[in-house]
């Protein structure tokens, strides 16, 4: 049976809370970023409030501006911002989970056009005239247990890979101690230094170069690295490029690059470039530099770069507007970092090399069960 999310569930907004409503204390408000992972700070109330905006463990939530995404509530008790449904499934007999299964896919549909655009914003009228699958509620809790056993492990991967990244991080520390204090009295230079090719701006290029199919050639872009690692080289976007473009801006291995421009809490994010499969170009909010391999190892400098010492060096050189900030490639140039011997910047990067053949592995069967999951998804829900 097909129905409409209209006529599935009733959707409470969020309630409009203005900077002047904040609080120090009271209960927190629920914005998108605390949905998604991306706020550093909870916003609280601690006035009056309407009962159908307080929010509690359980509750399922929906974003439908700026983000779009579906949530369950593990938090304290709470208060609704806007942007936000709280869905009260008082219309049909739901499951949660099958709910939120489903939901999570037509939104991740919706977010797209024909034309590849990516929507920003779902109207109340539009989000309640999407389809939805309503099989009886047994077949829904059959299905939604099938899809939380391969959304579990799927987690338990992704945390694996999250336990070998923090290995890497107690690892550094064990071997070269605390950048700041320098408890190993290492000598200290600037980046600029240890450079053979200095910091360059990339290519900026406008969407109508960008192509949907195979033609052209990947450009790396800052969603596609995570913790000083490219994530995947196989998804990065295309577009066409000239030549000329190509030898100016064409990523080599064992380059580093680092985010020049962007909003102040990813601002310097870095990478390491290794395991290129293809000529491959960097984009404009980005710039690309190359080490001196017989004074430093850009396995390990890649890791300096990730620490909150060069963190707290580039907010101290940060040009900050608005909503975003930005560093210049003197900026970068300028930045200190520790010298240890090159040979035990060496044993580093070999441990590093070992960890990521571990977590090869893991990546593989995580990606193997995302696989499962979305013929699984395609399957139920079409």
């Amino acid at each position: 049976m097909m129905a409409k999310l209209g006529d599935i569930a009733t959707y409470i907004n969020g309630y409009a809370f203005k900077p002047q409503d904040w609080s120090d204390e009271g209960i927190p408000i629920i914005r998108i970023q605390d949905l998604t992972g991306n706020s550093y700070q909870a916003n609280r109330y601690n006035g009056e409030y309407a009962s159908k905006y307080e929010v509690n463990v359980g509750d399922v939530l929906i974003s439908w501006s700026a983000s779009l995404g579906v949530y369950i509530w593990h938090g304290e008790k709470a208060v609704l911002n806007q942007h936000i449904f709280k869905v009260v499934f008082d219309k049909e007999r739901i499951s949660k989970d099958f709910f939120v299964h489903q939901v999570g896919l037509i939104l991740e549909n919706a977010a797209s056009d024909a034309h590849g655009a990516t929507m920003k914003h779902l109207t109340k009228p539009v989000f309640d005239a999407l389809p939805f699958y309503l099989p009886p509620y047994e077949k829904q809790c059959e299905i939604a247990e099938v899809l939380d056993k391969v959304t579990s492990l799927i987690s338990l991967r992704k945390q694996q890979l999250a336990k070998l990244d923090e290995l890497v991080k107690a690892r550094f520390v064990e071997m070269f101690g605390d950048s700041v204090a320098n408890t190993k009295n290492f000598p200290s230079t600037t980046l600029e230094t240890v450079m053979t090719v200095f910091p360059q701006n990339g290519l900026y290029k406008p969407q109508t170069d960008y192509v949907q199919d195979d033609t052209g050639i990947p450009i790396l872009r800052i969603d596609a690295f995570y913790n000083g690692k490219v994530t995947n080289w196989n998804t990065l976007k295309r577009l066409i490029c000239s030549e000329t473009e190509i030898d100016r801006y064409l990523l080599k291995e064992n380059d580093i690059v680092i985010n020049r421009v962007n909003s102040i809490e990813y601002l310097g994010k870095c990478a390491h470039i290794v395991g290129l499969k293809e000529k491959t170009v960097f984009e404009s909010n980005m710039m690309r530099f190359h080490m001196d391999e017989k004074k430093v190892n850009a396995v390990y400098v890649t890791e300096v770069l990730c620490t909150e010492d060069i963190y707290r060096q580039i907010l101290r050189r940060a040009k900050k507007s608005v909503n975003q900030a930005s560093i210049n490639q003197e900026d970068v140039k300028s930045l200190e970092i520790l010298v240890p011997p090159l040979s035990l910047q060496n044993q580093f990067a070999a441990f590093v090399e070992r960890v990521d053949q571990q977590k090869q592995t893991v990546q593989q069967s995580l990606e193997k069960l995302e696989l499962m999951k979305k013929a699984l998804m395609q399957e139920y829900f079409g």
